[in-house]
């Protein structure tokens, strides 16, 4: 008898596994793209919802208080300017923690110091509240986790380490020093709503800023007063300015601040790029180590006055804002140079509508 002839299994050929493979490929290149938008739009409306929260907690500090709370308490000299660098040069982020859930930060900070006094002492604690992180205060898009500001110049005692985290304030529509010629929504003292005569649903108060992993890189450092730390000045000049030093004898006489693109290429809009034009704009600090390498990372920076910067996020196209009544926008970084000097200003008299 002849035994039964079993059937052959037929093989994958070389040819088709390579096609199987190459079919694999394409659809994981295709589906990828796909995946990571999901992703980026789930944390792009956390970062949302994050920045109402920091807005309601404003008000409810403005609900306990009579008036919104101060992003600095700087002393105002020459009548007009604003100095960041003295006071406690503590932020509007440590004054509403209270309304944050985070009371017991809150109770390590002491307004009643000065800033140079709290840098010379070392850390009550080995976890110091100026160091933490809080998740409500960290964007997922951005990696501000584990980054910390170390001080930067002699003058700062280097014991002292800052965390960083993503959300700020507007000060001024133009130069920070000059908030109470082009103010925003939270100044160098505490400011009643009906002082914001555009209307609270009209102007801009929070937004979003970027970090570096370089430790004298002081953007983020939430807890501290400064421009690119708390608080921001867009740099969007107005009609008076031209001729005149910045905060300068013809501003104060001005009636009121009306935002023109005069200085257009100064001014601090969204996510704003490496200018074509070395002295263009970019982000003026109190520190700006390795500027080339902030150049990479599409955040300019130099040392000029600690006067503007711009809000700046990972989104594709744009940073989340809020505005003084809690709403959240989206401000694209096409924004008009006068639109944007509208939407911050307090008191221009002109409003920006939401985009639909």
């Amino acid at each position: 008898m002849h035994p039964i002839a079993m059937p052959r299994r037929r093989a994958f050929t070389l040819v088709e596994l390579l096609v199987v493979i190459a079919i694999i490929g394409v659809l994981v290149a295709l589906l990828l793209p796909a995946v990571q938008a999901a992703r980026e739009a789930a944390r792009r409306m956390q970062c949302q919802n994050s920045l109402h929260n920091l807005a309601l907690a404003v008000l409810n500090y403005e609900s306990a208080r009579g008036a919104l709370p101060q992003s600095s308490d700087g002393e105002v000299e020459d009548e007009v300017r604003v100095n960041l660098y003295s006071g406690s040069q503590l932020s509007w982020i440590v004054r509403v923690m209270p309304h944050m859930e985070l009371q017991a930060l809150y109770d390590q900070f002491d307004f009643k110091q000065t800033f140079n006094e709290f840098v010379s002492t070392a850390p009550a604690t080995d976890s110091p509240a100026e160091a933490a992180q809080p998740a409500s205060l960290l964007c997922p898009s951005d990696d501000a986790q584990g980054r910390l500001y170390g001080g930067g110049r002699a003058s700062l005692a280097r014991q002292r380490l800052f965390g960083k985290a993503n959300y700020v304030a507007y000060a001024s529509a133009e130069h920070i020093e000059c908030q109470m010629l082009t103010p925003g929504a939270l100044l160098n003292e505490e400011q009643e709503l009906s002082r914001i005569t555009d209307g609270t649903s009209n102007v801009l108060m929070l937004s979003e800023v970027r970090t570096r992993e370089e430790g004298e890189d002081e953007r983020g450092a939430w807890a501290i007063a400064w421009t690119g730390t708390s608080i921001l000045g867009a740099d969007v000049h107005g009609a008076g300015s031209a001729l005149t030093r910045i905060c300068g004898i013809a501003e104060r006489s001005r009636p009121e601040y009306s935002p023109t693109d005069f200085f257009a290429q100064y001014a601090l809009l969204p996510n704003a790029p490496v200018p074509a034009d070395p002295q263009g704009a970019k982000d003026n600090l109190r520190n700006c180590p390795n500027p080339a390498g902030a150049d990479l990372l599409g955040m300019p920076c130099r040392v000029r006055g600690d006067t503007s910067a711009a809000p700046r996020s990972q989104h594709l196209g744009g940073v989340n804002g809020a505005h003084v009544d809690g709403s959240v926008r989206w401000v694209t970084d096409d924004i008009d140079v006068v639109s944007f000097g509208r939407l911050v200003c307090t008191n221009d008299g002109q409003q920006v509508e939401q985009a639909p």
